[in-house]
């Protein structure tokens, strides 16, 4: 299973499907392929220049329909998108969504796993949450991994970190690759 793909002609079954920016903002227009599974949230890019009151309408209707199995990208960027202090209040917003639909998160995370380990242990979530594209070292691997995260790894990976993942942990994804 490809955990997280951009990939929007990904075969039924075989990938669970990250909805664009554009179905967010229009959910009436998400048609769901028989079989499908998808993803969606608030990239954390996204909340430099858009509405995000009118995404979490979108998103939340989203949520709503049962191929939608996960919230994400959601997450927090250092280099890309709002201010860490707009990223952290939306990446919680959700957190709380994830909580009350019951939907794991899948996570974007950039400079900020500091950050996002300390809301982990703040919020103490119930649902799984999972780091997407994860290329960092072994020690912070481990970290994340002590604090209850899965891991998501792409082509681009620290094979050092792949390998202590343990396998029920561990996820494997096209992201972007497939471009």
């Amino acid at each position: 299973m490809d955990f997280h793909t951009h990939n929007q002609q990904a075969a039924p079954g075989t990938a669970i499907v990250n909805l664009p920016l554009d179905i967010v903002q229009q959910p009436e227009t998400f048609r769901p392929v028989a079989g499908g599974l998808y993803s969606a949230g608030i990239h954390p890019w996204w909340t430099e220049a858009n509405d995000v009151e009118a995404l979490f309408v979108g998103l939340t209707q989203l949520l709503e329909h049962p191929q939608v199995v996960a919230l994400g990208e959601c997450g927090l960027d250092r280099l890309r998108g709002g201010s860490m202090e707009l990223q952290e209040t939306v990446f919680c917003q959700q957190v709380t969504l994830s909580e009350t639909l019951q939907k794991p998160l899948i996570i974007h995370c950039v400079r900020a796993f500091d950050i996002l380990l300390q809301l982990k242990k703040k919020l103490h979530p119930t649902q799984q949450w999972t780091i997407h594209g994860f290329r960092g070292r072994p020690a912070l691997a481990q970290q994340l991994l002590d604090a209850g995260f899965d891991l998501s790894f792409g082509k681009q990976r620290n094979e050092e970190s792949f390998a202590l993942t343990p396998p029920t942990r561990r996820h494997e994804e096209t992201d972007n690759d497939w471009l």
